[in-house]
């Protein structure tokens, strides 16, 4: 569940990366002070980027596979 923005808080867009011909994915990190992401918080999101990917990545392999078969 998500958690709503307060007035005071502000986003900044970290990340945007193209999904497909015309689709893409953005990701923000938002902040009640307006800080910048901190280097533990961009480790954690490339270690779930990753993670992610990798799954992805497994999912389209088999679905290719099956379609194959």
């Amino acid at each position: 569940m998500t958690e709503p923005l307060s007035e005071q808080q502000t986003s900044m867009l970290v990340l945007r990366a193209p999904l497909s011909e015309d689709g893409f994915a953005s990701i923000y990190f938002s902040s009640r002070d307006g800080r910048l992401m901190s280097l533990s918080e961009w480790s954690h999101l490339k270690q779930l980027i990753e993670l992610t990917s990798k799954v992805c990545v497994k999912d389209e392999a088999n679905a290719q596979a099956a379609a194959s078969a």
